[in-house]
């Protein structure tokens, strides 16, 4: 009776089915850092216990048809985040992608999300910065996005106070092969406002952007003066701006320029003020005037500094 029993145990024993293993479980999550041409794909994997690989599908149907590298998460039991980058992607265009983990245990796939890349973009940029009255300036900028080489760029523009609808300035270009683009001025003369048109694919217009232009301030001043004498401060301002104050202003040894006198200005021609001020000096410093336009055609604006070297004898 004894080993009749031990008999049905053993064979219980024997007979008792492997728990299978658990496949690793996967999910995605929204793509992030969408730009014109990339994006970073989101997810979340747990290991269940086994080595386990993963990468993303994605194109843009939900056949995929194109993968990302293999990343190894190693053997975990609790769901971790991972992601990969990609780009080569076309402007304007919805991309679906889905997560894959591997292990011993089997495949899983997640469910499938999408994300539409953004149009092709520019940011123009203004050299100088500030832009000086009647001075030379450039703007320019780089493409970003499908069809960004070898498109045809157009400037637009008006000037302040922005009544007038935008009109073509100059010429268009071409944009390099990176997508860089630059348009030439040889007097800045009003701040502006500009948009960026582009053929590229799809075609884009920029938001408004604005061009402070500052005014042309000149300074004059003796660079030896005798402690305790005067030296005379003195400028011309383009544009006119008869009757606004300018600030004669001394740096601090903490590099901060801070008033130390004022003038107005006066009328000298059609296109331009005048200033004058004495000041008497008792130590070596470093001067500027500072004209503070209220904002229109031209924005505040800062002269050259200058160096006196006040000597005691």
């Amino acid at each position: 009776m004894r080993h009749t029993v031990l008999a049905l145990l053993s064979f219980a024993v024997l007979a008792a089915p492997a728990q299978a293993a658990t496949p690793p479980a996967s999910h995605s999550a929204p793509a992030t850092n969408v730009g014109p041409l990339s994006a970073t794909l989101n997810g979340n994997v747990n290991a269940n216990s086994h080595a386990t690989t993963i990468h993303f599908e994605y194109g843009t149907t939900k056949n995929y048809g194109h993968r990302t590298p293999n990343q190894a998460v190693g053997t975990g039991t609790t769901p971790i985040p991972v992601a990969a980058s990609v780009s080569g992607l076309k402007s304007s265009t919805r991309y679906h992608f889905r997560l894959v983990a591997v292990s011993s245990a089997g495949t899983r796939r997640s469910g499938d999300r999408s994300f539409k890349t953004l149009p092709p973009s520019t940011t123009p940029t203004f050299t100088p910065n500030p832009v000086i009255f009647s001075r030379p300036c450039t703007v320019s900028g780089q493409l970003t996005g499908t069809g960004s080489a070898h498109a045809n760029v157009t400037l637009l523009g008006r000037s302040f106070p922005f009544t007038a609808p935008f009109t073509k300035i100059g010429n268009s270009v071409v944009s390099n092969p990176d997508g860089t683009y630059s348009f030439q001025s040889t007097a800045a003369l009003a701040t502006m406002q500009f948009e960026i048109h582009a053929d590229t694919n799809p075609p884009i217009t920029t938001p408004v952007v604005t061009m402070p232009v500052s005014s042309l301030i000149s300074l004059h001043v003796s660079s030896h003066v005798r402690t305790g004498h005067l030296a005379r401060f003195a400028g011309t301002v383009l544009p006119a701006q008869d009757g606004l104050v300018v600030k004669i202003q001394k740096r601090g040894r903490d590099g901060v320029f801070r008033t130390v006198a004022h003038t107005n200005l006066r009328h000298k021609n059609a296109g331009s003020s005048t200033y004058s001020r004495r000041l008497r000096l008792k130590r070596t410093g470093t001067y500027q005037a500072v004209v503070q336009s209220a904002g229109g055609t031209v924005y505040p604006g800062t002269s050259p500094a200058k160096s006196i070297k006040v000597r005691k004898h």
